[in-house]
């Protein structure tokens, strides 16, 4: 065998010993469907196709559930929901986002975590109980026949208490996120014990906290949003938000690294690679 040869295959061995040794992880931050950025959605998943990860986590609020909107209901704003329909939005969110992920990587876990918008289903059936089943994305997606691992928003323990709905990767928590006050990383990192990835702010942001009797640190890192930037709601009004989302890489023992690539106008890199929905 020649030297070339010999170190070809050295480095071959090396990439199948890393890759059994990495868990490759991707956080997709508030979609929205069917007010996601299309532009945005192509490049991510030209990017999850080549990336290949293990794991591919919907990090909450993926639907608007512009049908069961209370926030509109509550105001009267019944023009904004004339032909809104459940059905009809979960049949095109299964056909634009939960199929071409298990068509990009079938081999993958798939995870999809409720976010506050998803949880409007269930408030929906607290006020309707008989609707228990009917309703609910993890039910009208069949979310488990499709082999997904459904995370709801909220869950109460046998004793009653309410819990926020999460995912680990390693020493990473992802959850959807709880603050919006202008310094929530900072927030988010007071209030946990461990370093946590998060959307819900649709911004990046993050913060890193240490303290005297541990030599360790956690930070808190907001991932931004794959949604429109200016939804009806804001009614035209500037905001912060970043069209973004975390790629996470978990080594043996949980130690991890993650990253947040920022989409400016369908296109970003990732190390020396250029991703763009335009070529």
């Amino acid at each position: 065998m020649t030297e070339h040869l010999k170190y070809a295959s050295l480095k071959l061995a090396n990439k199948l010993k890393e890759d059994i040794m990495l868990t490759r992880a991707i956080l997709l931050p508030d979609l929205h469907h069917k007010h996601h950025n299309k532009l945005v959605w192509k490049v991510v998943l030209k990017f999850i196709k080549w990336f290949k990860p293990h794991k591919v986590i919907l990090t909450g609020d993926a639907q608007n559930m512009d049908a069961v909107n209370h926030w509109k209901k509550d105001k009267g704003d019944l023009r904004s929901m004339e032909g809104k329909r459940l059905e009809r939005d979960y049949e095109l969110f299964i056909k634009e986002i939960l199929i071409p992920i298990e068509k990009a990587v079938p081999r993958a876990e798939w995870i999809y975590m409720g976010g506050n918008h998803e949880q409007w289903a269930e408030d929906l059936v607290n006020q309707n109980p008989q609707l228990e089943g009917l309703v609910e994305p993890q039910h009208c997606l069949k979310l488990k026949e499709r082999g997904w691992e459904w995370i709801p928003y909220t869950t109460v323990d046998k004793f009653g208490s309410f819990k926020r709905g999460h995912y680990d990767l390693g020493k990473l928590r992802v959850i959807h996120g709880h603050y919006t006050n202008k310094h929530h990383a900072a927030k988010t990192a007071d209030m946990y014990a461990k370093s946590v990835a998060y959307c819900h702010t649709h911004d990046v942001q993050q913060f890193t906290k240490v303290t005297v009797d541990d030599p360790g640190y956690h930070t808190a890192q907001s991932i931004g949003c794959l949604c429109n930037l200016s939804p009806d709601y804001m009614k035209g009004n500037p905001n912060k938000w970043v069209h973004a989302f975390g790629v996470v890489t978990v080594r043996e023992g949980g130690a991890y690294s993650l990253n947040v690539p920022i989409i400016i106008k369908g296109t970003f890199n990732y190390g020396k690679k250029l991703f763009s929905a335009n070529k």
